[in-house]
């Protein structure tokens, strides 16, 4: 595996991107730095209401054979990581397909022959808006490569997914609208951000523990977070979080 590249330089080559046509080059680089096979990014809902409507966006590091395979076959109706991927939260490691009928075993088995690993996860997005999207990785890792990898750099896919995600909506013209968090949630959320439990926020601010888990909650749900790392990542990307004295 390829040495793990900290996921703030990631997130750093992702604020750059301006053009749609940096993302392919930019998947490229995620993929070599984290080891991966193949890297893909599917968005729907990504594009500026006022302008004709191009969707689904895709930017893949596959093949263009296995993609025109694909489109040729009208694979989409059948590929369960699309179909399952965009109706779920959490992320998807595509073994949970391998007990498929013979026509998923033959969509698996060519996607190998074409290039993509013989493992894949896929990490979904949710917006601020219905758009959604969904990052996914292929590799052709041991089994032991694998469950680590899923201890490691997949604990960072979340974050690069959700950041990917904005900068397409930033060259679609479909920017999210301006969050806003209350007083109190940004409090909790920023010494969650630096560590804190929730026990020692409530120690921090005042307040009981059950109080702070309300904030909490109430701050993922208005980000529309997963969870409490998402919901910080979320604040600190759009300016809500502040440098503690």
């Amino acid at each position: 595996m390829a040495a793990l590249m900290r996921v703030d330089e990631t997130l750093a080559e992702i604020a750059e991107v301006r053009r749609a046509d940096q993302i392919p080059d930019l998947l490229g680089r995620v993929s070599a730095a984290y080891g991966m096979k193949t890297v893909a990014y599917l968005g729907t809902g990504t594009l500026d209401r006022r302008l004709p409507r191009r969707e689904p966006y895709l930017a893949v590091t596959y093949s263009s054979a296995w993609v025109d395979h694909y489109r040729t076959k009208g694979y989409v109706k059948i590929d369960p990581v699309i179909q399952t991927g965009l109706r779920r939260l959490l992320p998807i490691d595509w073994t949970e397909f391998g007990g498929g009928d013979e026509s998923l075993r033959r969509f698996f088995g060519e996607a190998t022959e074409f290039g993509l690993g013989r493992k894949g996860m896929s990490f979904p997005v949710y917006g601020h808006s219905g758009d959604r999207a969904l990052f996914s990785v292929t590799a052709d890792f041991s089994e032991r490569e694998w469950q680590w990898a899923r201890r490691t750099a997949f604990r960072q896919f979340p974050i690069i997914a959700s950041h990917l995600h904005d900068a397409v909506l930033r060259t679609e013209g479909a920017a999210r609208p301006q969050l806003r968090l209350s007083r109190r949630e940004i409090e909790c959320l920023q010494w969650t951000s630096e560590g804190k439990t929730v026990w020692e926020c409530g120690m921090i601010l005042g307040l009981s523990p059950h109080t702070v888990r309300c904030y909490l909650e109430s701050a993922r749900h208005k980000l529309e977070a997963s969870s409490n790392t998402h919901a910080v990542s979320i604040a600190l990307k759009s300016g809500l979080l502040f440098d503690l004295p």
